[in-house]
């Protein structure tokens, strides 16, 4: 227990919430996550860095989610703006709705975008909020209590929650004008703890969902969930259970849970379903890692990008974004990344954006569909 305080204080920074759930639907056999590869190239047919275009208008803070739509980006930051730019980084508008009056908001937990509409979710005002591309108020849904995360389809809403409500259930579906049609998962309170993420994910006419430190993978159709996958990572080639005594100790004391391993993000990729986790490492913190399991070939690799020199993500735990196209990820005055196994340092940053705004790396997969 010797490095207890240092991953207790990064506990404490990260601002964790707490949540768990459980599950009962069954589905198909482990995925013998076990396997590692060291060449993630081959799964990517180019990465790029796209700096995104910088004015005193659109001075950027941190990243806090990334929303790939239709090639357009749209990017909420620490200060709850949304930005939205183009392809090749440049400006396109941006949604500035900050207060307390009519059509404003004090905080945005997530987004979502479909059709002609930029989705907000206000966690503390219990509300969604949707507005125009160039930022005019459209409507607003009132919601029963706050919620963690969502998704947005045509004909209704699905919401993770992460506090208990609506019967203590983890996800909850309501149409466009906020009734609930369903709901289901018992929620456990105060049994782990989560630290960003997307847990919700639109692709096509489904939507996948995860719960953070239970290792499945659903897809919801609008109708009914079926489990798609589950990993099994006990006899991990790197990092077994076994091995991970400290680790575990720290987790089950702190956050009340024995996983080491936290789910972040999950794409389907033609065949391939994509995962991004955080683990809690000795000696250095918190690292991001992707699964790529291929589920007609039966074959599951774990990749650490920053460890082969492609990228680091400059916030652990929530810094990799999926689409089911690319792989995104950023820099910060705080971050680098990595490309082509030379470092992007500040100094080559400021060069590629001397504003100082964020630079996008994008590795671009071998096979996927378009975005809805």
């Amino acid at each position: 227990m010797k490095r207890l305080s240092v991953y207790a204080a990064i506990a404490v920074i990260s601002c964790l919430f707490t949540i768990s759930c459980t599950d009962d639907a069954q589905g198909p056999t482990k995925v013998d996550a076990t396997k590692w590869d060291k060449n993630p190239e081959s799964h990517f047919t180019s990465q790029r860095i796209i700096p995104l275009e910088t004015t005193d208008d659109i001075l950027m803070g941190d990243i806090k989610s990334i929303k790939i739509y239709n090639d357009t980006y749209f990017i909420l930051d620490s200060r709850n703006v949304i930005f939205r730019f183009d392809k090749d980084g440049k400006y396109l508008s941006k949604i500035a709705r900050q207060g307390r009056g009519h059509g404003e908001y004090n905080d945005i937990r997530s987004i979502d975008v479909l059709g002609n509409e930029v989705y907000t979710l206000s966690s503390f005002e219990k509300k969604i909020r949707t507005y125009s591309f160039d930022g005019e108020f459209l409507r607003e849904i009132d919601l029963n209590e706050p919620y963690f995360d969502m998704a947005v389809e045509d004909s209704y809403i699905l919401l993770f929650s992460n506090s208990c409500n609506n019967s203590f259930k983890n996800y909850v579906k309501i149409s466009q004008n906020g009734e609930i049609l369903d709901s289901w998962d018992d929620f456990r309170e105060n049994t782990s703890f989560i630290m960003g993420g997307r847990f919700l994910n639109r692709q096509g006419s489904s939507i996948l969902y995860f719960k953070p430190f239970d290792y499945r993978i659903f897809e919801y159709d609008g109708n009914s969930s079926k489990q798609i996958a589950e990993f099994d990572f006990t006899n991990n080639e790197r990092y077994p259970q076994s091995e991970m005594e400290d680790i575990v100790a720290f987790n089950e004391l702190v956050m009340n849970t024995e996983y080491v391993r936290k789910f972040n993000s999950a794409a389907m990729v033609g065949n391939k379903l994509v995962v991004t986790y955080s683990m809690y490492l000795d000696g250095y913190g918190i690292k991001d890692f992707i699964i790529i399991d291929d589920l007609n070939a039966n074959k599951c690799y774990n990749y650490c990008l920053q460890e082969q020199g492609l990228c680091s993500t400059p916030f652990p735990g929530y810094g990799y974004y999926l689409c089911d196209k690319a792989l995104i990820t950023y820099s910060s005055a705080s971050g680098f990344i990595m490309a082509n196994g030379e470092k992007v340092d500040k100094e080559i940053l400021s060069k590629i954006s001397p504003e100082g705004n964020p630079v996008l790396m994008r590795f671009e997969f071998k096979s996927g569909t378009s975005d809805k």
